[in-house]
């Protein structure tokens, strides 16, 4: 990632989507990593959201959880499951998605380039300090960090946070804090948790990606990824998981479906995501 457009003018000619009531922005890489060192090198807290179709199910039935989606600074994208329920509401396209994996990826390359500190925190059993031997490796002289915050309790409004982890995570002074407790409740904590560690200039969501970089859950081979088939290798690797999958793989598009057939248009909107399908599969052999 790379580039030498100007930040005002990337943030000005974003293009962003709506889908269920969730605003998405369509970034290429080289736009993602220019607004990435301009927030690293800035002053405030940034946060960024990772939605995906599970997302959007439950900011359905959750209003709260869809306005702090639609609140968070930078909505990335990840899930091909988006790009064909775009493709079908109407003539837009999701050229591009990134996921959490990935962005967390870029922004340790990040920390390591412009000197700052990276802290990890959360997903399963050790799976924080995995990931942090795991950076070490792969980007070395990086200053990364990481906890097990414990039981985290909160409800669908907010978190509670105790004062002697926010103590520290100050004592650590990260500059970029990347969060796996789940949706829902890791952009709450994020949301809660800025106010009071000043130090931070992005924050992210990154789900499962601390359980799949330390080596805890295999991540799909590249040609799965790029085909839009992490789903079907998650299913595969983690049967337990199979209702969560499926409600992104099966519920999701039933529900873009249904949409479409009260709304008039769906054998169009059919249309359209073939034209999709098609286009991920020549991206994916590229």
């Amino acid at each position: 990632m790379g580039g030498k457009i100007p930040s005002s003018d990337i943030i000005s000619s974003m293009t962003t989507h709506t889908l269920s009531g969730i605003r998405m922005d369509d970034l290429s890489s080289e736009e993602l990593d220019i607004h990435l060192r301009g927030w690293l090198a800035g002053t405030e807290g940034r946060m960024i959201a990772t939605p995906n179709p599970e997302f959007l199910l439950q900011s359905r039935r959750d209003p709260a959880f869809q306005a702090l989606l639609n609140g968070s600074d930078l909505s990335l994208p990840d899930g091909v499951g988006l790009c064909y329920a775009i493709a079908a509401s109407g003539t837009e396209r999701l050229q591009y998605r990134h996921t959490g994996v990935d962005v967390l990826l870029h922004l340790a390359a990040l920390c390591q380039e412009m000197h700052v500190p990276l802290l990890l925190l959360g997903g399963g059993p050790g799976s924080a300090e995995g990931t942090a031997e795991y950076l070490k490796q792969a980007v070395p002289g990086i200053s990364v960090f990481a906890t097990d915050p414990g039981t985290i309790e909160g409800n669908t409004v907010s978190v509670s946070i105790s004062g002697e982890l926010i103590e520290f995570m100050n004592r650590l002074h990260p500059t970029v804090l990347a969060v796996g407790l789940g949706q829902g409740k890791q952009e709450r904590f994020i949301r809660d948790v800025l106010p009071f560690v000043p130090s931070v200039r992005i924050a992210i969501g990154v789900g499962g990606a601390l359980d799949m970089l330390s080596g805890g859950r295999p991540r799909a081979p590249l040609g799965w990824r790029r085909a839009g088939f992490e789903w079907l290798w998650r299913l595969w690797i983690e049967p337990r998981r199979a209702r969560r999958i499926l409600r992104a793989s099966v519920v999701f598009p039933t529900v873009v479906a249904w949409g479409k057939l009260r709304e008039g248009g769906f054998l169009s909107a059919c249309g359209r995501v073939f034209q999709e399908i098609i286009r991920q599969w020549k991206n994916a052999s590229l």
